[in-house]
């Protein structure tokens, strides 16, 4: 079966404490509370400054291809907390990348770890991706140790230019392999 047509299959999955769906429009106001806090993104992008500039990023970086973008709502509360997404997907070796966020205020309750676990079983199980990886700057902690509870292992570290800032940083490459992959 074609790789899109896995993708939209599953648009939209539950796990324990979170739903895994598309962006909507309906999500400005709880993005924008994400992405306008400095603190929720020091390792992501740039803060958005004003409630439009906000929604245009939304909706440039996460709507306007749904696929393989899963907006993060914790279900008890219904509420935008962050987004998964799998990235530069290569379809011949079957490998893609991993980013991840979650609101600060969600930070250490296994939300993210969850969120990074379902979906490497997906992309193993489910897509037949054969591996994934993951880069963080290196003084981004807590998203190594989101990675390393999921399984991936650091493979490397390196310099490399920032996206946005075109700064030169040091990152840490995780990967997981499928052939390592073991579901708890």
């Amino acid at each position: 079966m074609d790789m899109m047509i896995r993708l939209a299959q599953f648009a939209e999955f539950e796990t324990q404490c979170l739903l895994l769906r598309p962006f909507a429009y309906k999500d400005q106001a709880d993005f924008y509370e994400i992405a306008g806090n400095p603190e929720n993104l020091a390792f992501i992008f740039p803060t958005q400054v004003t409630p439009q500039e906000s929604l245009t990023f939304m909706v440039h970086y996460f709507m306007k291809e749904p696929l393989g973008v899963w907006a993060i709502e914790e279900k008890k509360s219904s509420k935008l907390i962050g987004a998964i997404r799998l990235e530069n997907m290569d379809f011949n070796s079957q490998h893609a990348e991993v980013g991840y966020f979650i609101h600060k205020d969600y930070w250490g309750r296994g939300l993210a770890s969850e969120a990074l676990k379902n979906l490497t079983f997906l992309a193993f199980q489910e897509l037949h991706l054969r591996s994934l990886a993951i880069i963080t700057h290196k003084e981004n902690l807590a998203s190594q140790r989101v990675a390393q509870k999921a399984g991936f292992r650091l493979v490397r570290e390196y310099k490399g230019s920032d996206r946005y800032s075109k700064q030169v940083r040091r990152y840490c490459l995780f990967e997981m392999r499928k052939s390592g992959y073991r579901y708890e």
